[in-house]
């Protein structure tokens, strides 16, 4: 029906990370994050209501490349699906948000520390993306700033934002 309005639409991809609550998670599956830092505020669940967040298992290498295939996967099922393109949550606390931010990411690894260690993630996964569907079929949300989901500024961030916004660039991604 949008085609048909001659109009376009983009799905939108989001990993919670940290934000989640076992109740929200299927049978087995555990909660990751950058770092087994958790939310200081309770996760909605549509079975319990508001639930503590759960404490995130700190993502391993294996871990971090199955969330980038995943994040290419799902955005060539949207493809498949009939969307035009797709946008990644890289916002507002879930997971690209919280490899970003301090309060999240405290790696000292190639996924955290400075700021190119920060921004490796969201940059990975928007070339997994773009390399999937297309960099014209491939956007990324960013909120710098934001708070939700317990996200803070720190003295980088400024810069984190900028060297991101050139390296995305670099990936001629729609937006």
């Amino acid at each position: 029906a949008v085609h048909a309005a001659g109009s376009h639409i983009f799905a939108q991809l989001m990993h919670t990370g940290r934000a989640s609550a076992a109740a929200n998670l299927p049978e087995g599956a555990r909660c990751v994050g950058p770092s087994s830092r958790p939310l200081s505020q309770p996760v909605w669940t549509d079975s319990a209501g508001q639930q503590p967040a759960a404490t995130p298992h700190a993502m391993t290498e294996t871990d971090i490349e199955t969330a980038i295939a995943g994040y290419a996967s799902a955005a060539r099922n949207a493809i498949a699906a009939g969307f035009d393109g797709v946008e990644i949550h890289g916002a507002n606390g879930y997971l690209v948000d919280q490899f970003l931010n301090t309060a999240s990411n405290d790696r000292t690894d190639r996924w955290g520390g400075d700021v190119a260690g920060r921004a490796r993630f969201a940059l990975a996964v928007t070339k997994a993306v773009a390399d999937a569907i297309g960099a014209d079929r491939t956007a990324i949300r960013l909120s710098p700033y934001g708070v939700f989901n317990d996200m803070t500024a720190d003295a980088d961030m400024d810069a984190l934002y900028v060297h991101l916004a050139t390296e995305l660039q670099v990936l001629g991604i729609a937006y």
